[in-house]
């Protein structure tokens, strides 16, 4: 169980990317061989690769990946890193602040206008739900890579 949390995130991504990559190549196909493509692949490609992207990038925050150049940083005494990594792990919250935020301000207003997609009719706002979803996987890790960092950086 420990493991399936652990890569809970790596399994969304490989699911959502088998997903696009099958649906896409199967609506190629229909396209060649029957002359009529499927609309609804487009919109779930579309909505799989915003889901992707943002857990993607919450991936990337557990690795620390995020945390960007570090030439600087490096030069800089131990105790002073753990501090600068501490800022920028709060400067990433604040990002995922603001995507949680905004993205459930449109959420709501999706259910609030009650608009469908295009080709399925479904409502948006399950699709919408991604963004602060993603939002929140990304404060998750951010906060976890920070907790990491700060213990491995000697968190006196």
């Amino acid at each position: 169980m420990r493991k399936l949390l652990d890569h809970f995130e790596e399994y969304i991504l490989s699911v959502s990317l088998i997903i696009m990559t099958f649906i896409t190549f199967a609506n190629v196909l229909a396209r060649k061989v029957f002359s009529a493509s499927w609309a609804f692949t487009e919109e779930i490609t579309t909505v799989l690769f915003i889901l992707s992207s943002l857990i993607g990038a919450a991936v990337a925050a557990k690795k620390g990946a995020h945390m960007g150049l570090s030439v600087l940083t490096d030069l800089l005494p131990k105790k002073m890193q753990k501090y600068i990594t501490l800022i920028t792990v709060l400067a990433a919250m604040v990002f995922c602040g603001f995507l949680i935020k905004y993205g459930f301000d449109m959420v709501q207003s999706e259910i609030r206008l009650g608009q469908t997609t295009p080709a399925m009719g479904w409502p948006e706002w399950i699709f919408g739900l991604f963004v602060p979803i993603g939002g929140i996987f990304m404060a998750i890790e951010f906060i976890q890579f920070g907790i990491n960092a700060f213990k491995e950086q000697g968190g006196d």
